[in-house]
């Protein structure tokens, strides 16, 4: 097949977007030759639209692959990572683990030097992330390394706390957080069947966590349900800043490469066009990812009205056509009497 790019375009265009996700498509359908052949062109005749381009490869990618803190999938073996139950770091044991994606796996964990007892979440890279000599796994340990500086920074009621960090025996850096015992904030309204005004609430208390980290200068880039718990006493709790920037130290923390690669690290369910097209991210990022959330919890679905058949189609409705109007949504009997209604 066919792989030159179109002829260069202002990519800020609406006929440039539609030039990209046609690059897009070409790109799903080559073969593993045909693709690199295509990426290689689109690079050296239209740098602009080539970074749109690698923006929808990941977002599509990340949206097949999962996200880090999902469920445990049955069976996973506790090798997969740099631990076994049982494990000592630090003053810390390793109980069981709790959560798994393609950079790490997260685990339960207790304090064990006898100084005061407490249970914890302990976030370890991956093996292969911890120990490979290559340029993505260099940017997952990058990553990684500036999640716990982020965290150091943002103490807030409604954000899980940096406990401590350290190295594992391998030299492999791990985080321990705060654990939280919760609901996906979308399930928990639901369980719960809060009506309305509670669940506007509860969104409230979200919305001081961002407005915080914002205020600290940190953008979280993945804002979505799986990410916001809520524990029993009906708090919220924002969790996961492994994909979050820093807006004023691109320089320090080498965000450049960082941002680049991020785009693997976020949920296009929830994703801002600009975080799908390439364009700068700003708080408004998170805003968005807000709004969808928000959109959520009243009527129990997002504001996209296709059919989102497939990750590329998900992205077409988020950047070509205009989100759903709430009051135009007729929620489904389930979703309604969810919410009291």
């Amino acid at each position: 097949m066919p792989v030159n790019p179109p002829a260069p375009t202002d990519p800020s265009t609406t006929s440039a977007w539609r030039e990209v996700m046609a690059l897009f498509d070409r790109w799903l359908q080559a073969d593993a030759a045909q693709r690199a052949a295509l990426l290689a062109q689109c690079q050296a005749q239209q740098p602009a639209l080539f970074a749109r381009l690698q923006a929808l490869i990941a977002a599509d990618a990340a949206a097949e692959a999962g996200q880090f803190l999902e469920a445990m999938p049955a069976g996973l073996p506790v090798s997969a990572a740099l631990a076994q139950p049982g494990q000592r770091l630090g003053a810390w044991t390793l109980l069981e683990p709790i959560g798994s994606g393609g950079m790490g796996q997260v685990w339960r964990a207790e304090r064990s030097d006898g100084l005061y007892s407490a249970q914890v979440a302990i976030k370890l890279l991956h093996e292969r992330a911890a120990a490979l000599d290559t340029a993505t796994a260099a940017v997952q340990r990058a990553r990684f390394a500036r999640e716990g500086e982020l965290l150091a920074r943002l103490s807030h009621p409604h954000i899980a706390r940096l406990l401590d960090a350290g190295l594992t025996p391998e030299g492999a850096r791990f985080l321990v957080l705060e654990h939280v015992s919760g609901q996906a904030i979308d399930a928990w309204c639901d369980e719960h069947r809060l009506d309305l005004p509670a669940r506007l609430r509860l969104f409230l208390q979200v919305c001081e966590a961002v407005a915080f980290a914002h205020n600290h200068l940190v953008v979280h880039r993945d804002l979505k349900p799986a990410n916001i718990l809520v524990t029993d006493e009906g708090q919220a709790k924002l969790l996961d800043f492994g994909v979050a920037k820093l807006l004023n130290d691109d320089a320090g923390f080498g965000d450049s490469d960082l941002t680049r690669e991020g785009a693997a690290g976020l949920t296009p369910a929830y994703a801002a066009p600009e975080q799908l097209n390439g364009q700068p991210i700003s708080t408004a990022t998170d805003v968005y990812a807000l709004g969808v959330l928000l959109f959520q919890l009243l009527c129990g679905q997002r504001p996209y009205a296709g059919s989102a058949s497939t990750p590329a189609q998900l992205v077409r409705d988020i950047v070509d056509t205009e989100p759903l109007n709430l009051g135009a949504v007729q929620p489904t009997p389930e979703a309604a009497a969810a919410r009291g209604a």
